[in-house]
């Protein structure tokens, strides 16, 4: 599963109605675009389309993903910046970065650190992100604290979910990720 495309949207939204159905997932109250207009106005940006129609189609937020933890809601999702680019394009180990540390936390605030809002942390300074703005919009990525990197196959929302639906504590949203050297974002 990859980023998929507007013309599928209807046919991964029963899916993965269907699917939540019968693992007897309870998804949050649908959100109405009203509500989802209040938000993107305060924090001036425009939420993906494919989560979106999440929001508004299937719920906001659930209660067990991941050993237990839950799906940040909305309003709940801890977010900075949100109008402000994700500047990455590729993954970052900030760990293996030889630059000095105040370089590196500095490129961290202003390239990392905004544009994108937590959707569940999964706990050890780990969680799942979704891109708000920048080249990488819709995508979600794996935070830490050593660094980031995009899911596997690069995935939208729905395919995030999805995957997760098909998997659930066993998602392994790593197995198709092949590190190359080119790939390593650094300045």
């Amino acid at each position: 599963m990859a980023v998929y495309q507007p013309e599928d949207y209807d046919k991964v939204i029963q899916r993965i109605r269907e699917k939540a159905a019968a693992l007897n997932i309870h998804m949050g109250e649908r959100l109405s675009e009203e509500d989802l207009v209040t938000f993107e106005s305060r924090h001036k940006i425009r939420l993906p389309q494919a989560y979106r129609l999440f929001l508004k189609n299937i719920g906001d937020g659930c209660s067990h993903m991941f050993e237990g933890r839950r799906l940040n809601r909305l309003e709940d999702a801890p977010c900075q910046d949100l109008s402000e680019p994700f500047l990455l394009e590729k993954f970052w180990l900030w760990e293996d970065d030889d630059r000095e540390e105040d370089v590196i936390e500095a490129e961290m605030r202003s390239r990392v650190y905004r544009g994108n809002m937590e959707l569940i942390n999964l706990g050890c300074e780990m969680s799942y992100r979704l891109i708000i703005t920048g080249k990488c919009r819709g995508e979600v990525w794996n935070f830490t604290d050593v660094g980031v990197q995009p899911c596997c196959e690069r995935q939208d929302f729905l395919g995030w979910f999805e995957l997760w639906l098909d998997n659930q504590d066993e998602t392994d949203y790593f197995k198709d990720y092949v590190y190359e050297e080119s790939d390593y974002e650094q300045e």
